[in-house]
């Protein structure tokens, strides 16, 4: 059961690994396929094209007033993003049991899991992802050893992520229906938290389990709550370590525990590193970045042989929300001050700079760059009458920040768009 020296000590073990301060990413593979924590799916894919392969390992003992079995296995799941709203999985299984009279000892390759992720809506606004999750087991255990089935059974969940700057929140409801008349349906359930603490080192917490749709006298509902923490090397790999212990149902003894340990490597999974971010500009002068661009302009000739006048024009940059495109109040008003300084020098171009904070894959962040860029330009054309063939839009992502990311206030001042000019 559940112990406050168990639960004591995972969080010991954490704090004890927090040892980099870097930026933390928002999607990983969880251990049987699919962005996740350990056992509970996330709603947030690992974005287009990117791809991760793990390797978890984990040791578990289920004691019953009438069963006492060991276990180990070995997990191998793949996940590829298709897009960034959908992504496929599937998970490779071996097992080694040791059982008891009830249980037979059982070693090879055990029924694996497939799985397609549809993340169905976003709500930049509130912070709320959405997705539908179609799950189809895979046979490929031996039956007569009890490492499977037999029957590829199909699945269904939805998936609620809740993000913040540094916290995320999930909710799993699901459902499992068996082919085999002697299994019944389970309902699927976990809920979890993710705490970016120490940079790319995040505390995670979950609760996961299922409930049998009829029950027998000697099997119970299961609950597992797991601890653990996970460290995201670099946008390539990430490591994780977790404990579990069994809880619900009638007759279980102490100790009901797992130890989780696993490695991931891929593309798109720990800190993003753009090495350019998803679209190309002109060549443009470097300027300093700061929350203001100072330029001197050259207005036009005026064809009465005039000395040429030298004009210095400062537009100031922009700043959004966390995971937004949305203008605030603010920014509309500095929007406004810079396009009165446009009109009085239509010879002037611009660079139209989207940038955003470390938090995110590199995809992600690139898009989301390209949404802040394109809402101050459509603003600045709709609103304010500025000519779009006067701005050019570009994304940079997280490629330029113009703070650190260490901190909660660089990442703040790093969500902004600012302005480069040009000369015709």
């Amino acid at each position: 059961m559940f112990s406050v020296k168990n639960i004591l000590t995972v969080l010991a073990v954490a704090f004890t690994f927090a040892l980099s301060i870097t930026t933390p990413a928002m999607a990983q593979v969880s251990v049987h396929g699919g962005s996740g924590l350990f056992t509970v799916d996330k709603a947030r894919t690992l974005g287009n094209m990117n791809f991760g392969l793990g390797g978890f390992y984990w040791s578990s003992n289920y004691k019953h007033t009438t069963h006492d079995v060991d276990e180990s296995v070995i997990s191998a799941p793949f996940t590829l993003g298709v897009s960034d709203q959908f992504e496929l999985y599937a998970q490779f299984v071996t097992k080694n049991t040791d059982g008891d009279s009830y249980h037979a000892d059982a070693d090879g390759t055990s029924d694996g899991l497939a799985g397609a992720k549809w993340n169905f809506y976003n709500s930049e606004k509130h912070n709320l992802r959405f997705a539908l999750i179609g799950l189809v087991t895979l046979p490929m255990g031996d039956k007569d050893k009890s490492l499977g089935t037999g029957d590829t059974d199909i699945g269904a969940k939805l998936a609620i992520d809740k993000e913040y700057e540094n916290v995320s929140w999930h909710l799993n409801l699901g459902y499992l229906n068996h082919q085999s008349d002697t299994i019944d349906p389970e309902w699927l359930y976990g809920a979890g938290v993710e705490w970016f603490a120490f940079g790319d080192l995040s505390l995670i917490a979950e609760v996961s389990g299922q409930a049998w749709g009829d029950q027998v006298a000697w099997r119970d509902d299961n609950s597992l709550l797991s601890l653990g923490v996970r460290y995201y090397i670099s946008d390539w790999a990430s490591v994780t370590a977790g404990y579990g212990s069994w809880g619900g149902g009638d007759g279980q003894e102490s100790p009901n525990y797992m130890w989780l340990a696993g490695i991931t490597i891929g593309r798109g999974l720990g800190r993003p590193k753009l090495a350019g971010a998803g679209v190309s500009a002109e060549p443009v002068a470097a300027v300093e970045e700061t929350g203001a661009k100072e330029e001197a302009v050259t207005p036009a000739d005026s064809g009465q042989g005039q000395a040429e006048e030298v004009v210095t024009i400062v537009l100031e940059g922009i700043h959004f929300k966390f995971d937004s495109d949305e203008l605030t109040a603010t920014a509309r008003d500095t929007l406004a001050r810079n396009a009165g300084k446009l009109k009085n020098n239509p010879n002037v171009r611009l660079v139209v700079e989207g940038h955003t904070c470390s938090i995110g894959s590199n995809g992600y962040n690139a898009k989301l760059g390209q949404r802040r860029a394109r809402s101050a330009k459509l603003f600045l054309v709709k609103e304010l009458e500025i000519e779009a063939d006067r701005m050019f839009v570009i994304s940079y992502g997280e490629e330029r920040p113009a703070h650190t990311n260490d901190t909660k206030q660089g990442r703040r001042l790093n969500r902004r768009v600012e302005f480069v000019i040009q000369v015709k």
